[in-house]
């Protein structure tokens, strides 16, 4: 009776502490809804995490974007000359090679064809506004003008014609000319010059790669240097505005919130099973020795 009596403490203690600390592990993530009686929610329900769900998707995605995931950290990943080399190495064998991608494929390979299309469209307007432009500030008229009035000048020289044709003769002559050449290319010059845009870039668009590039002077040998060059500009002055766009705690965010709770369980426990069961085994203890303690008190 004696010895029941002595042990009865310490069990006793040790079954409430590991039932309590079992009950505070469990409401960490049970149960997953609110219980309700009537209009009244029992209290802790729903569990811990299910209740503080979001508040943990922003924390989490905050601690990997501000700790785990930097700017600077992604951008010493990219700049890491193994994976530098092997991205270098690809781009360039892409790049040179005879046959197999042109410029079209190219980008179609990376965009939809609706929007290389639109794409195509946008550089051919682009490209015929500063065509016409660049001829309008140069003022092409009066240009025309003056040598026609230069040529009259050095035709007529010497002849009877020179003593008949005076300065303001030939201006009214050349004048209307310069005129009518601007008045054609602000009316007409869109027309003229896109039909001609649109076949340079037809016949752009269907050389191989390879062929551009050694028709701009940049040999095979030299492609690999200089596609290590842009990568690592690029890398080093648009990572951080790359990284900003790619919103990395919003998408830790978005997807730990699209995650059911019970999800969320098993990854927390996959994570601390051992350490979630010792806390229990270590109620256990606790009541055990307090048990015991209060016999010898």
């Amino acid at each position: 009776m004696d010895i029941l009596y002595l042990l009865a403490g310490p069990l006793i203690g040790s079954l409430i502490g590991y039932s309590t600390n079992y009950l505070a592990v469990r409401m960490l993530f049970r149960p997953l809804r609110p219980i309700k009686i009537g209009n009244f929610r029992l209290p802790f329900t729903p569990g811990i995490i299910p209740k503080r769900k979001g508040q943990l998707a922003r924390a989490l995605g905050s601690a990997v974007s501000n700790n785990l995931l930097t700017s600077d950290d992604i951008e010493k990943m990219l700049l890491d000359e193994a994976l530098k080399d092997l991205i270098v190495s690809r781009l360039a064998d892409f790049l040179c090679a005879e046959e197999e991608h042109t410029l079209k494929t190219m980008l179609t390979d990376y965009c939809t064809e609706e929007h290389y299309f639109r794409g195509k469209a946008h550089l051919e307007k682009v490209i015929g506004d500063k065509i016409i432009s660049g001829i309008t500030q140069l003022d092409l008229g009066e240009i025309i003008a003056t040598e026609s009035k230069r040529v009259i000048k050095q035709k007529i020289e010497g002849t009877m014609l020179a003593f008949m044709a005076n300065e303001k003769m030939i201006n009214s002559l050349t004048a209307p000319i310069g005129a009518m050449v601007e008045t054609y290319i602000k009316e007409n010059g869109k027309d003229v010059i896109g039909p001609i845009i649109k076949l340079e870039i037809a016949k752009l668009e269907n050389q191989p790669i390879g062929k551009i590039l050694t028709d701009i002077g940049v040999e095979k040998n030299q492609v690999p240097n200089l596609v290590d060059k842009i990568y690592s500009q690029f890398v080093r002055t648009k990572a951080t505005e790359f990284i900003k766009a790619l919103d990395i705690a919003g998408v830790v965010e978005q997807k730990i919130n699209a995650m059911e709770a019970l999800e969320i369980e098993k990854l927390v426990l996959s994570v601390m099973k051992n350490e979630l069961r010792a806390i229990v085994n270590l109620g256990a203890l606790l009541g055990l020795l307090i048990g015991a303690l209060n016999i010898l008190i």
